[in-house]
């Protein structure tokens, strides 16, 4: 069952109920000024954006159009460089933390990346927290990596916010180092070089996001090729992600809470290593 638009939203707004998936998978945003939306309708984009839970009981993947809408108005909001919708798209993301959805994780830091600079203070922060999630961390990392290649004027601020949350390498999560790492080397930052080594030789980092400290090296630009073999670890990064025969399974809800959370790993990770192989 999904949400329905008050009556009190504009028309521009209620448009996006229609839009559908077709205009949301294809491979360019479509330019939401022509569905009559002006920078008036911020608000009201911020107030789609608030009910997500609504419009997503489940992951959005049947075909009613009503579906698209959040995905429509969050690309809108980056059009018209929205700051004022930053708290809003944060709490999407601590919202996806447990649920899981695929365009939240894929689009947000597209859309942080579109509005600008203004996002990097909140995502430093996050990144520098006690309280970190896993998930969480590694789309604020990612938008950091988006707004810092979108705005090279701000890309050292950027480098800046990752290095911070990498220096907690002794207490953060061995896959949030992993991707900090990827987005560090996504930018090109050299001058993290000696950083992402010490997180490297105290074996606090998940080697199947990116790989080992040559692989940073090499899609940072700083070396052309491997000077030692690749380690073992490769072929767990190439396994297929082939989910388990449930007969074997445990039972157990941690026990499939981690088998969850082992295979989002597996599939951000192999994202990231293509990300890599393009450039």
């Amino acid at each position: 069952m999904t949400y329905t638009f008050p009556k009190d939203f504009s028309m521009p707004v209620l448009a996006l109920t229609t839009l559908g998936e077709k205009l949301a998978r294809g491979g360019n945003w479509p330019d939401y000024k022509k569905f009559g939306l002006t920078p008036e309708q911020i608000p009201e984009l911020i107030r789609v954006l608030e009910k997500v839970g609504e419009f997503w009981p489940d992951e959005p993947t049947n075909n009613e159009p009503e579906v698209y809408a959040p995905i429509h108005a969050w690309r809108a909001l980056a059009q018209f460089k929205a700051e004022q919708a930053i708290p809003v798209l944060f709490d999407l993301i601590y919202w996806n933390e447990a649920n899981d959805v695929d365009w939240i994780m894929e689009e947000i830091p597209h859309v942080l990346g579109m509005i600008g600079p203004a996002g990097i203070p909140p995502l430093a922060n996050y990144l520098v927290s006690s309280e970190k999630g896993i998930w969480s961390s590694v789309t604020m990392a990612h938008s950091l990596a988006e707004i810092g290649k979108q705005h090279p004027e701000s890309r050292a601020a950027c480098v800046n916010a990752l290095q911070a949350g990498l220096e907690q390498y002794e207490t953060n999560d061995e896959t949030i180092n992993g991707f900090l790492i990827s987005y560090l080397a996504d930018l090109k930052a050299v001058e993290a070089v000696p950083l992402v080594e010490r997180a490297y030789q105290a074996n606090q980092v998940d080697l199947s996001v990116l790989g080992d400290f040559e692989d940073f090296q090499i899609f940072a630009g700083l070396l052309e090729k491997r000077l030692t073999p690749r380690p073992r670890y490769s072929q767990w990064m190439e396994e297929s992600d082939e989910p388990r025969d449930e007969n074997k399974s445990s039972h157990n809800q941690r026990e499939r809470t981690d088998e969850k959370t082992e295979k989002k790993k597996r599939k951000e990770a192999k994202k990231a290593r293509k990300r890599h192989k393009k450039k």
